[in-house]
């Protein structure tokens, strides 16, 4: 363990599996505290528990729909009474809907979709960063997405798409507070969404994905683990992203890079992002 965001308070939303749950990882590992945010609670507990077993760090587990203002409100006094301040906010949580044109999609899934994606980080936002009293770093998770073309996912790219604009505005509004803000956008992530519950079938899946073969998407023809992008989401939480705000990284392999979202299929294969 190092000490990259030693002595920080971080909160991380999503962070019961996924690219939450490595970022959860990757912060305990360089010395922050770390506040697991998932709607699952006992998940949320566990990985906490986790993370104190394997690194000595003290981390909470707290259970919040990030959807819901009121519920972000009580997890933000939670986390005031145990801990005082924030110093680190990942805004990750997220869910998908079924893609389909916006002439299929329905209310309630646009309601849905818009309230964790894009209110989530409003409120997390809203109701952490008064507690940020010294400064801070916030880490927006976004996607590729936001600035491809690709079929059927116009709800999920566009919730997407405000993140990185959200990112850019509340660089401007906080920067006077000593707060940088920051976007990463993921390119394909083999995450345990993808797995099979199969110990050994996953493991193998992971290694295989991950591994660079010449169908493969992007560049670097391989997808990402989590903890690729959690040492993104690392860098620019720490210190040593102090001159950089209201950008939105892009940590795909390469895959933007080649192509303008059109070629999708190719890129990507069936992925999301």
């Amino acid at each position: 363990m190092t000490d990259r965001v030693s002595q920080s308070v971080a909160v991380v939303t999503g962070g019961a599996r996924g690219i939450g749950e490595a970022t959860c990882h990757r912060l305990a590992e360089e010395g922050a505290t770390v506040v697991v945010v998932d709607r699952d609670g006992d998940e949320a507990q566990t990985v906490a528990d986790e993370i104190t077993d394997a690194t000595g760090q003290t981390a909470l587990g707290l259970e919040a729909d990030v959807g819901s203002e009121s519920a972000v409100e009580s997890m933000a006094d939670a986390v005031d009474s145990a801990f005082g301040r924030v110093d680190i906010l990942v805004n990750n949580a997220a869910i998908r809907v079924d893609p389909k044109p916006v002439t299929e999609a329905d209310e309630d899934s646009w309601d849905r979709i818009l309230a964790v994606n894009q209110k989530g980080v409003a409120f997390c936002s809203k109701h952490l960063l008064p507690l940020m009293d010294d400064g801070g770093a916030v880490v927006n998770i976004a996607s590729v997405g936001a600035g491809l073309a690709r079929p059927d996912w116009a709800q999920y790219d566009s919730t997407k798409g405000a993140i990185v604009a959200i990112t850019k505005d509340m660089a401007c509004d906080h920067a006077s507070d000593g707060i940088r803000v920051n976007a990463v956008s993921p390119g394909w992530v083999v995450t345990d969404y993808h797995l099979p519950d199969d110990a050994e079938e996953a493991e193998a899946m992971l290694e295989e994905e991950t591994t660079p073969n010449p169908d493969g998407p992007g560049i670097l023809k391989r997808a990402a683990e989590p903890r690729e992008i959690a040492d993104a989401i690392l860098f620019l939480a720490s210190d040593e992203a102090s001159f950089i705000t209201g950008e939105n990284l892009l940590v795909d392999g390469g895959a933007t890079a080649v192509g303008t979202g059109l070629e999708w299929e190719e890129n990507f294969g069936d992925a999301e992002t």
